[in-house]
């Protein structure tokens, strides 16, 4: 196996992972690597944790979209499934419609066994704004390492890091966050403002030891869901979430949403339809900090947002983490070289000065 030990390092470092815990794997088969991945960390996992299980399903196109049912089954067993559908709440849980969270917790709580304790998530697609992912950590426990996009060249960059250190700063950024009531990002062709109070930041440090962390490997950020309506401005972008633009394209913003997108990328038609289809994907979403000084690459929005120095602004789906929308996508969009004040009652903060971080 050529990721044996990288993947025992994430198990035993990350995620804490114990002899008597069991172990889920997900991925689904958006790229070919992607299988041999997964029996990779499988063959691992067998060697660290009492039971393993594992399951690949059909690439579901889009970040933010729910897990197919194949995955609740194989999470909380055949029987909520049956209630839940049965009830007709899972279609609205898996189309992210309106539904009472409370009654879905009900029948889960109810009738779910033998749930894991551990979850390696790695499909292409994100399942980190879901309800799937929130409810496990929020309500059952589960630590849960949301992977998208991951490669496994990563191994050898921003995994390769002190955890510790990063989990420092990133708690730290947390903290100002969490105080803030507002940010403005200035950067080549941004010019954006928005509120963030009354909500509370989240640290992505990487380590998930306690019951109910959860995060993204690799880890390396502070995040919070900005007021829904409160964005103004613009924001020009240059990377989509898997490659260089051909052209740059600017997001206009107001009353909290993306209200005229410019340029000539075909990414823009992309997102256009996914407007046209889900009309909240157009809400700011997400502010996220880099705090990872050993991500580098900008074509790759898991290792990109992570960057020290950037930060990064969602459209989609918050529910999960702190927000009100919920809408079947979630995508960020790094900023480079930023400066970015942040403030509250009777103080500001000059928290990045082009790139550069002042705490």
């Amino acid at each position: 196996m050529m990721f044996e030990a990288h993947i025992e390092k994430l198990y035993r470092i990350n995620m804490n992972l114990r002899e008597d815990e069991t172990l889920l794997l997900i991925t689904d088969d958006t790229k070919p690597y992607l299988a041999d991945l997964l029996e990779e960390f499988y063959q691992v996992g067998k060697l660290m944790s009492k039971r393993v299980k594992k399951i690949q399903y059909s690439s579901l196109g889009q970040h933010g979209k729910e897990p197919p049912e194949e995955v609740w089954i194989e999470t909380f067993g055949e029987s909520p499934i049956e209630e839940l559908k049965r009830s007709g709440l899972f279609r609205r849980v898996i189309n992210k419609e309106s539904y009472s969270e409370e009654d879905v917790l009900s029948i889960l709580k109810k009738h779910a066994q033998d749930l894991p304790h551990v979850i390696i998530a790695f499909p292409y697609y994100s399942t980190t704004h879901t309800f799937y992912r929130k409810v496990l950590t929020r309500y059952f426990g589960v630590r849960y390492a949301s992977m998208p996009l991951f490669e496994p060249e990563m191994f050898y960059g921003p995994m390769d890091v002190d955890w510790e250190e990063v989990g420092r700063v990133s708690n730290q950024i947390a903290e100002i966050l969490t105080e803030g009531e507002w940010v403005e990002i200035k950067a080549d062709g941004t010019q954006l403002e928005f509120s963030i109070k009354g909500r509370q930041a989240i640290a992505d440090t990487g380590l998930f030891h306690r019951p109910g962390d959860y995060g993204n490997l690799p880890a390396g950020e502070s995040f919070i869901a900005p007021v829904e309506d409160s964005a103004y401005g613009k924001m020009t972008i240059l990377y989509g979430p898997d490659r260089r633009l051909d052209s740059p394209i600017t997001f206009k913003f107001k009353d909290g949403a993306v209200e005229e997108i410019e340029g000539f990328d075909p990414y823009v038609k992309y997102l256009e339809k996914v407007f046209k289809e889900h009309e909240r994907a157009r809400t700011i979403a997400e502010l996220g900090v880099g705090t990872n000084p050993k991500a580098k690459r900008v074509d790759n929005v898991l290792e990109c947002e992570k960057i020290l120095g950037t930060v990064h602004v969602a459209i989609g789906d918050n529910h999960t983490f702190g927000g009100i929308n919920k809408v079947p996508f979630h995508t960020d969009y790094v900023i480079f070289e930023p400066t970015v004040m942040i403030g509250g009652k009777g103080w500001q903060k000059l928290f990045l000065e082009k790139g550069r971080l002042r705490i």
